[in-house]
């Protein structure tokens, strides 16, 4: 029976180094390989190859607790920091400094003209997509008018960016990134139906566990001069 389970270890061993090879994804040849190395009883090869596979990626915890291949190196005290790790490896974005920059704003506000105090809207904002978007729902009081934006931020670019939709065929294109507690958005000079080009300039101030003023001004000469669009604050709904 010992000679008949090494021989299919051994069979199992050599198919997943020839996957690995192929080029088959390694955080799952790294857990397949780790799975038949703990069945072994062979701790170290097992824990160095879940290690990888983790490190590539790897993203079941459950498996990892539920495998019975895996039983033998539960115990070990690497085993509960991989497990860690795959959870992380889940939803990345929530364990990421940059992509929690801008959660001041998350939450349900009633929003008022910063000058006036007159209502202008409520808006609804929250973690969306793994955490890896924050999902704004906008409407605005006394008009049927409403919109959402999309706010990521861009690893590759390093930058923060947002998508503005709306109900009446708007779309904007924002990018920027947190400067002084400050998220500061622009877009490109976009050409408009008049022939002329409009930059806009939008900023989100943190006043507070429950206040965020949201300012937006725009530019038709390039950035040279710059007009107030809308300055609006928002109160946390309690």
């Amino acid at each position: 029976v010992c000679r008949q389970q090494t021989g299919q270890h051994q069979a199992a061993l050599e198919a997943f180094q020839k996957a690995q090879a192929a080029g088959a994804p390694a955080r799952i040849v790294g857990y397949n390989l780790a799975a038949v190395y703990a069945s072994m009883g062979q701790t170290d090869k097992a824990m160095e190859q879940l290690s990888e596979a983790v490190k590539q990626g790897f993203s079941q915890p459950e498996q990892m607790e539920s495998d019975p291949d895996l039983q033998s190196i539960r115990g070990d005290a690497r085993f509960g920091a991989l497990l860690e790790q795959a959870r992380r490896n889940q939803t990345p974005c929530t364990y990421s400094s940059e992509r929690r920059q801008f959660d001041f704003w998350l939450g349900d506000w009633d929003v008022v003209a910063t000058r006036t105090g007159a209502a202008a809207g409520t808006s609804h904002i929250e973690r969306a997509l793994g955490d890896c978007v924050i999902w704004e729902n906008w409407s605005s009081l006394g008009s049927s008018y409403s919109g959402k934006s999309y706010n990521t931020y861009n690893a590759n670019l390093k930058r923060w960016e947002q998508f503005w939709v709306d109900n009446v065929g708007g779309m904007v294109h924002f990018y920027g990134e947190l400067k002084g507690g400050i998220m500061d958005f622009y877009t490109d000079d976009v050409p408009q139906a008049d022939g002329t080009k409009l930059r806009r300039h939008l900023q989100f101030f943190n006043l507070g566990k429950d206040k965020v003023r949201q300012f937006s001004q725009k530019s038709a000469d390039g950035g040279k001069t710059w007009t107030v669009e809308y300055d609006l604050t928002y109160n946390r709904k309690k």
